[in-house]
């Protein structure tokens, strides 16, 4: 039986913006897998570039493979609903068209989830740029995997924001009906934590299986303004999905750690470095809102103590005004204190 004639296994989804230098790596790497039972789903978002004309030679020389669509520009979250809506394969990977996968991806994620019988499997992520990889940092805590959320909350924050190293069973989105906010950026992590709670497993390959292109031109992770906002705006969105499907109170904990995680913790080496002063005060101020109205006197929580086991940390990460003066000392001196603190240990 022919791939046209066969159900897919999975299909792997590939938005395309502007994207003319990256997208024959991105498309090479998935057209070598070692796994055969997949299609590939590229949606041109409206590029104004030459991302068409190379989308159409691709469908042509692979015409059982690529499923090719096009549409007026509306965002990542909007293209990979779009795929979303008119995937066939069992389960449904979404890749980025600037990023590479390793040939065995898909195989292997396939693999752990049908032995395991798992709704999501996860992968390791590792970032890259002009051909320089970075080491890849192994999971420090596999016990919480293999299990549901229900079982295992921790998983909310061992599992990361990423939409691109996974692989998802297609009855996820159809019996929750979620789909990735239309015109926010970071729109992975509001969908990523809202699916999580519905998989009846949550897996991880524990490789480096999907790589992830850094600082390209024009990308949210190279730029640090006023877009990081919308990252506030996305645990809102995430806060009100727990607080509508009755998981907010029995889930606080792990919500608090993953907002501590993404918001401040996280933006340590970023925002938090590279941002002028005014764009840093306004998201210093905004996510503390958020967390001063979700997490009423979360500032003295065991969960601050466990993620900032050291007191310096701990007050600077959770006082405002100490976090703004100490994120302008010079960047030797901020990384060197940040280390020696134990900001960077994987486990927080």
């Amino acid at each position: 039986m022919s791939l046209v004639e066969r159900t897919p296994a999975i299909s792997v989804i590939v938005p395309v913006y502007n994207v003319e230098r990256y997208l024959p790596a991105c498309l090479d790497s998935l057209l070598v897998q070692s796994f055969d039972y997949f299609e590939i789903l590229i949606i041109d978002d409206g590029s104004t570039d030459d991302s068409a004309a190379l989308i159409a030679r691709y469908a042509e020389d692979h015409p059982t493979r690529i499923r090719t669509f096009s549409k007026p520009n509306g965002g990542l979250g909007d293209a990979r609903n779009f795929g979303i809506d008119r995937a066939r394969g069992e389960y449904l990977s979404f890749v980025d068209s600037d990023d590479t996968v390793e040939p065995t991806m898909l195989q292997e994620l396939h693999a752990c989830a049908q032995n395991s019988d798992s709704e999501l499997v996860l992968c390791g992520i590792r970032s890259f740029a002009d051909r320089t990889f970075e080491p890849y940092l192994p999971e420090p805590d596999m016990s919480v995997f293999g299990n549901s959320f229900a079982e295992e909350p921790r998983l909310l924050y061992r599992v990361d924001a990423s939409a691109c190293d996974k692989l998802y069973s297609r009855d996820l989105f159809v019996r929750t009906g979620i789909r990735f906010p239309v015109g926010l950026a970071f729109e992975d992590l509001p969908t990523v934590y809202s699916l999580l709670p519905a998989a009846n497993r949550v897996e991880k390959v524990d490789r480096p299986l999907y790589n992830y292109r850094q600082h390209r031109e024009g990308s949210i992770s190279s730029a640090y303004g006023d877009r990081y906002l919308e990252l506030v705006e996305g645990f809102r969105r995430l806060v009100a999905h727990y607080k509508g499907e009755g998981l907010f109170e029995r889930n606080a904990d792990a919500l608090l750690r993953l907002h501590l995680t993404h918001l401040i913790a996280g933006r340590y080496p970023d925002l938090f470095l590279r941002a002028d002063d005014r764009a840093r005060s306004g998201f210093i101020r905004e996510v503390f809102g958020v967390l001063d109205g979700a997490f009423p006197g979360w500032r003295t929580s065991r969960v601050c103590r466990d993620l900032w086991p050291s007191p310096t940390l701990r007050f600077v990460s959770t006082h405002g005004a100490a976090l703004g003066w100490y994120a302008r000392l010079p960047e030797r001196a901020y990384l060197g204190i940040l280390r020696r603190l134990g900001a960077f240990d994987p486990l927080r």
